[in-house]
């Protein structure tokens, strides 16, 4: 899609971006951070415990089924300002309620608004960038990797000083400057001569059952399932693997670390290969595979740890690779196909931990984390069948 855009006005909107990927990890890793610091304070219990997280992602799956509607409809930079602001204003609230009551619809429209701003960062980058997008997309992805790396450091460090809601208050302050930096780069494009903002087409029910009637969408849908899965339940399940298996929890916070380091530098490196995504996706899923095999057959902790750094770099370009091979002849409704990848990843995202504590229990824990090697063969088979579509056939819809 071609836009009227300067070099200037795209590197400012570019790095106005990359900052809020950034600063956007603090928020998406609040819940996980912050949880025991919560259920203390508002005496939860049972299954309650879990209501943090999940409501966040009740929120987030919301936003990505309503974010096609806005697409050609409204500004995509002001959508990104209206997610910003409304996490602001939600992780202000948070941290000033003193019940539970007010704080889980809070904790429900900061989803909203982290699943508005994931879309609009993704597909922004996209659209400024049409021919090298798993570049660009790649290092949005590593910058939100370092900053998913950072931020519990930081938390645990601010609530030496603290409490659990001044840490919400101080990551509102930050997504509040991330904001600052929007709206400067689209003041700053605006007043180009000759500008005009990247445009999309008003979607319509024709258009969006064309694209879930296209064979390739729904293998690549499938496709990013799958890789989803692979990761989720790696990172979701090894803590609990390594303590029932090994009887080390340490060791499986170590496995976590190793993954994500391995993982974001694989992100920055992947855009490097001059491979085709599908191809490094097909790779990356047989690897996987072989990988999480070897490390559960070879009974030992140390390999598992090994394995698992091996496994970040195998790894890491799934999401980057898939959100631009999905956006492929979509150039102008790249709402539309990052916000059907992220739902269907979302699902993923819900389901596997449940499938695998399922699996555990009725077979054994080894049996369990199989199934991301398993959703690593199923990714590799779909990504082959993927790559035999044209791109051209996304193209017609």
């Amino acid at each position: 899609m071609e836009t009227h855009t300067s070099p200037p006005a795209v590197k400012g909107v570019t790095a106005a971006i990359l900052i809020v990927s950034f600063l956007y990890a603090f928020v998406n890793s609040i819940s996980s951070v912050l949880l025991n610091e919560v259920v203390e304070t508002f005496a939860l219990t049972g299954a309650a415990q879990g209501l943090l997280s999940s409501m966040l992602n009740v929120g987030y799956m919301l936003a990505l089924l309503v974010n096609p509607l806005f697409q050609g409809r409204t500004e995509k930079l002001a959508m990104l300002l209206l997610s910003g602001i409304l996490q602001v204003a939600m992780l202000l609230l948070s941290g000033a309620a003193t019940s539970f009551a007010v704080f889980l619809p809070a904790i429900v429209l900061l989803g909203v608004g982290c699943g508005w701003l994931d879309g609009y960062i993704n597909s922004c980058m996209i659209d400024y960038h049409p021919q090298d997008s798993p570049k660009y997309l790649s290092l949005l992805h590593g910058l939100f990797g370092v900053g998913s790396l950072l931020a519990p450091l930081l938390m645990q460090a601010l609530l030496l000083g603290i409490s659990w809601r001044g840490v919400f208050f101080v990551t509102g302050g930050m997504m509040a400057a991330a904001m600052v930096s929007v709206a400067l780069a689209r003041r700053g494009v605006k007043r180009l001569n000759g500008f005009q903002q990247v445009q999309e087409a008003r979607l319509s029910w024709r258009e969006l059952g064309g694209y879930l009637r296209n064979r390739r969408n729904l293998l690549l849908l499938a496709c990013g399932a799958m890789c989803a899965l692979v990761q989720t339940g790696l990172t979701c399940w090894i803590v609990r693997y390594m303590l029932l298996v090994h009887n080390d929890s340490a060791l499986g916070a170590t496995c976590l670390t190793a993954y994500w380091v391995a993982a974001t530098v694989n992100r920055f490196l992947a855009p490097r290969l001059r491979v085709r995504p599908l191809l490094l996706i097909l790779g990356g899923g047989a690897l996987s595979a072989v990988l999480l095999s070897l490390g559960i057959l070879s009974g030992s902790a140390v390999v598992m740890c090994l394995c698992f750094g091996l496994l970040g770099l195998v790894t890491g370009h799934f999401m980057p690779m898939m959100v631009a091979e999905c956006a492929r002849g979509y150039q102008g409704s790249t709402t539309l196909t990052t916000s059907a990848y992220m739902f269907v990843t979302g699902i993923a995202r819900v389901v596997v931990p449940l499938l695998m504590a399922a699996v555990s229990d009725a077979v054994s824990v080894q049996a369990g984390m199989f199934l991301p090697a398993v959703a690593g063969v199923l990714a590799a088979l779909m990504g082959a069948v993927a790559l035999r579509n044209a791109p051209r056939e996304a193209e017609n819809g």
